[in-house]
């Protein structure tokens, strides 16, 4: 494949959308369709299904997708590498990040990254749950390190970096605090406290979900905009919340236990930031983090 296919696609897989494809790269729609039907012809299946609505991956560009990724994230960093090496990083970098385990991890990161990168001044402040999207859209944070999954067309979305057991914090009273584990089929029985819509939708549906795998419908509870107010109303009796582990090590509360999902993907943490405002230092730091958890990761197994 040329390089040009191999953009031309990832755009659109990206963007679900030819326009704005086109549009980031520079390029006129016209192109980036005939580019697409060209690897069609090539492969001999269609990538994109398209309707006058919308425009989705099929399984076959799916699959492409998820197998050419990595491959092409390699190369972004082993660029992004030597470019930072040649010129030598200066400047700042604000991140952000939301509850205590994100921010115990870019601090570690920030460890090494200074170590290679002296020249850059880390600033390193916390998010709230309800600065949302709208926070991460501004100029305040440069990247966050924040919970997935995150489906967002002007947001690049990093390499996951922290999985975690699922578990649902729950009011020391209910029935359910005193089992040992919990199926998802249980979350039909409690009320679950909700997030601002400043959050991703991906990551509502994926904390706040309306019904349970089997169908039952979900109880949904007053809004809390911080993690703080979270815990505090779990711990009167409001509601519940699906949280990762890291909250045992972190948020232990008289009134809130903790108990974990048997049947539960994990939770993912993972750094995003801005597409249009992506550079060589964001890289580097997202490129030092992915390197750290996974020595962390050979380490343990």
């Amino acid at each position: 494949m040329e390089r040009h296919e191999i953009e031309a696609f990832l755009a659109v897989a990206d963007e679900l959308h030819f326009g704005r494809a086109a549009e980031r790269l520079h390029v006129s729609t016209g192109r980036i369709s005939q580019t697409i039907k060209v690897l069609e012809r090539r492969f001999g299946a269609a990538l994109f299904e398209r309707t006058s609505r919308r425009v989705a991956l099929t399984p076959i560009g799916r699959q492409f997708y998820e197998d050419l990724l990595p491959g092409v994230e390699q190369i972004r960093t082993a660029v992004c590498r030597a470019t930072a090496a040649g010129r030598g990083l200066t400047g700042t970098l604000d991140i952000g990040f939301v509850g205590a385990a994100a921010g115990e991890l870019i601090l570690e990161v920030h460890k090494a990254f200074r170590a290679e990168h002296p020249d850059i001044e880390v600033r390193i402040r916390e998010i709230q749950i309800n600065d949302g999207l709208d926070g991460w859209r501004r100029d305040t944070y440069d990247m966050a390190l924040t919970g997935r999954p995150i489906v967002e067309p002007d947001l690049v979305v990093g390499p996951t970096l922290i999985f975690e057991d699922r578990m649902l914090a729950l009011p020391a009273a209910h029935p359910l605090a005193a089992r040992s584990s919990l199926s998802l089929e249980d979350l039909a029985e409690v009320t679950l406290l909700r997030m601002p819509r400043t959050v991703p939708d991906a990551l509502l549906d994926d904390r706040i979900p309306s019904h349970t795998p089997n169908g039952r419908p979900i109880a949904h509870g007053p809004i809390a905009h911080t993690f703080q107010e979270i815990l505090a109303m779990i711990g009167a009796g409001t509601g519940a919340f699906v949280v990762g582990a890291q909250v045992t090590r972190f948020y232990l509360r008289p009134g809130v236990r903790y108990v974990p999902f048997r049947d539960a993907p994990p939770v993912e943490w993972g750094f995003v930031w801005l597409r249009a405002r992506e550079t060589v230092r964001v890289r580097a730091f997202a490129a030092a983090a992915a390197r750290l958890t996974r020595d962390c990761r050979s380490e343990r197994s």
